[in-house]
């Protein structure tokens, strides 16, 4: 009896702890959220990456689709709010505040026209 009741809260606990996590260089990055005050007026949430860094994430996503492709056609293909260009290969696509924007970057990511996407990050400044 103690065995199956256990089990499922196991299962949960593992479920509860999956984190958000983003690519970067093809390697999986994995961050935690930082109990820190929330900026309201940008609307940036703190994080701390698997390497000890602490970076800020807003509801933006960095995409550059692979050569030869329209990325605002692969784009419309999934609920953005806005893309708008900041190079020729670069992409900044706004998604809905209530979004993951994990979530979102990663099945960007994993989609096989674009060849990078991971949120548009706000790192701390550093006094030097």
């Amino acid at each position: 009896m103690r065995k199956t009741i256990l089990l499922p809260i196991l299962a949960l606990t593992v479920v509860g702890c999956a984190g958000d996590f983003y690519y970067e260089n093809d390697k999986k990055v994995e961050v935690t959220k930082v109990a820190e005050k929330r900026d309201n007026k940008s609307n940036v949430t703190y994080y701390k990456t698997s390497n000890g860094h602490k970076v800020g994430v807003t509801n933006e996503i960095l995409v550059q689709c692979k050569a030869d492709v329209d990325c605002t056609k692969v784009l419309s293909k999934y609920e953005t709010l806005s893309v708008s260009n900041l190079s020729d290969t670069i992409l900044l696509v706004t998604v809905a505040t209530e979004k993951n924007v994990f979530e979102v970057s990663q099945t960007l990511y994993n989609d096989a026209d674009i060849e990078v996407a991971h949120p548009n990050f706000i790192k701390e400044k550093v006094r030097r």
